[in-house]
């Protein structure tokens, strides 16, 4: 590390070894360093004092924090096309715990039956079967988007938008599927993901229901509740349109949602 020499502290090399210094430049990085530590002579007065350097401010927030990690966050990999799906997520206009729920959804956290059995719950074979088609065992793909059921669903859903296709790919890939689309229809920016994550909300909602407490449930009354729910959410915030009905907004939602 370093010793007295003359009644003067002289910096060794810091336990770093030579192989070390000599590659990637740090010979001349620690030169650099033992030259400030040998010319700072302390503080003459005041006191000490904390502050951030996150912002320009220098007042600390979890958003310069978490700006601040971010920076220094070293991709896997090179960027992936779907990268800022996580940026469109946070901006919706919906409740925080559907944001959670699709940040959730798309980093596979859900409890879903194929997680939960590697997490160690027992479950046998007949349980680990989607509640809703009895055919495949459950997973995040199958549950919200390769299930027969579920894709009566979504065809459902896309007819009521005017999308011709639901597609098949994963939580990501969909959600850019069906952000693209109400993108091309002029939808608002904060309202691109709202029917995606309403639909998602629903079939999460009615397999929970179907599990536990054994829901009687029909693909029409199925509809119906993702309507309601996208009624609902188009008007989180400022109310744009005072005078409308659910009866009008099912009828065009494009309209209220643009």
């Amino acid at each position: 590390m370093g010793g007295w020499k003359e009644h003067r502290w002289c910096w060794g090399d810091l336990g770093l070894n030579e192989g070390v210094l000599r590659e990637g430049g740090f010979g001349n990085i620690l030169d650099d360093l033992k030259g400030r530590l040998e010319a700072f002579e302390g503080w003459k007065e005041g006191k000490d004092s904390v502050v951030w350097r996150g912002n320009s401010e220098s007042i600390f927030s979890v958003s310069s924090c978490y700006n601040f990690y971010d920076r220094l966050r070293i991709p896997f990999g090179p960027p992936k096309k779907n990268d800022g799906v996580f940026g469109f997520l946070w901006k919706m206009d919906v409740p925080f715990k559907i944001k959670a729920f699709g940040w959730r959804l798309f980093r596979n956290r859900l409890p879903t039956k194929d997680l939960l059995l590697s997490r160690g719950t027992p479950l046998s074979l007949d349980n680990l079967k989607c509640v809703l088609c009895g055919i495949c065992v459950e997973n995040l793909k199958h549950l919200f988007f390769s299930c027969l059921v579920v894709k009566n669903i979504w065809r459902e859903v896309a007819l009521w938008v005017g999308k011709v296709g639901i597609g098949e790919e994963d939580g990501l890939e969909n959600f850019m599927n069906w952000h693209r689309f109400f993108r091309l229809k002029k939808v608002k920016e904060r309202k691109l993901g709202v029917v995606w994550l309403a639909t998602n909300w629903t079939i999460w909602l009615l397999r929970n229901g179907v599990s536990f407490r054994k829901d009687k449930w029909s693909i029409n009354d199925t509809i119906w509740n993702i309507k309601m729910i996208v009624w609902r959410w188009t008007f989180c915030g400022k109310i744009t349109h005072s005078n409308f009905s659910f009866y009008e907004f099912s009828k065009d939602p494009l309209f209220f949602l643009s």
